[in-house]
C-alpha cells in the first residue's frame, strides 16, 4: 500500500495555492487525487519528468492539467515529488502553477537542493506529514 508524505514546504505552497483570490487554483488538490489515486506506485516511479536519479531515490516533476480553467498539462500545474525504488512511500515537495498571479516557470537546481535538505531533515527529525489523497 502506497504511503504519502508531505514536507512543509509542499503544505505551505497547496494552502497558497488553495486561498488564491477568486479561488483560481481551488482545483490544484483534486488534481494531485486524480493523478495518483488508484495508480500503482510503478507507474508513479516512472514517469517520463524525471528530473534528478540517485540511487534509490527519484525526484520528478509532474505535470497535471487545471481541469477548473480547461488547461492542459502543458499549462496547469506542476507537481515536484520523491519516490524511492525500494519502498511504497511518495514525498511531495512542491507545487506550483504554470499560469496565474502565482505563476512560475521552472524549478532551479538550487531550489531542488533545498527541497531535498527539507525532507532529509524533517525524515530525520520525524516530522513527515502525512498526506491523505
Amino acid at each position: 500500500m502506497i504511503t504519502y508524505y508531505a514536507i512543509t514546504t509542499f503544505k505551505i505552497q497547496l494552502q497558497a495555492l488553495l486561498k488564491a483570490k477568486r479561488n483560481v487554483y481551488a482545483g490544484a488538490r483534486d488534481e494531485i487525487k486524480t493523478a495518483f489515486e488508484n495508480v500503482s506506485i510503478d507507474v508513479i516511479r516512472n514517469n517520463r519528468d524525471m528530473i534528478l536519479l540517485d540511487d534509490p531515490l527519484i525526484v520528478i516533476k509532474l505535470r497535471l492539467p487545471d481541469r477548473k480553467h480547461k488547461l492542459s498539462r502543458k499549462d496547469g500545474f506542476r507537481l515536484i515529488y520523491l519516490v524511492y525504488k525500494n519502498s511504497e512511500r511518495v514525498i511531495f515537495m512542491s507545487i506550483y502553477p504554470k499560469n496565474g498571479p502565482l505563476q512560475k516557470l521552472d524549478i532551479t537546481d538550487s531550489e531542488l537542493l533545498d527541497l531535498l535538505e527539507e525532507y532529509n531533515q524533517e525524515a530525520i527529525n520525524n516530522q513527515l506529514s502525512l498526506y491523505q489523497l
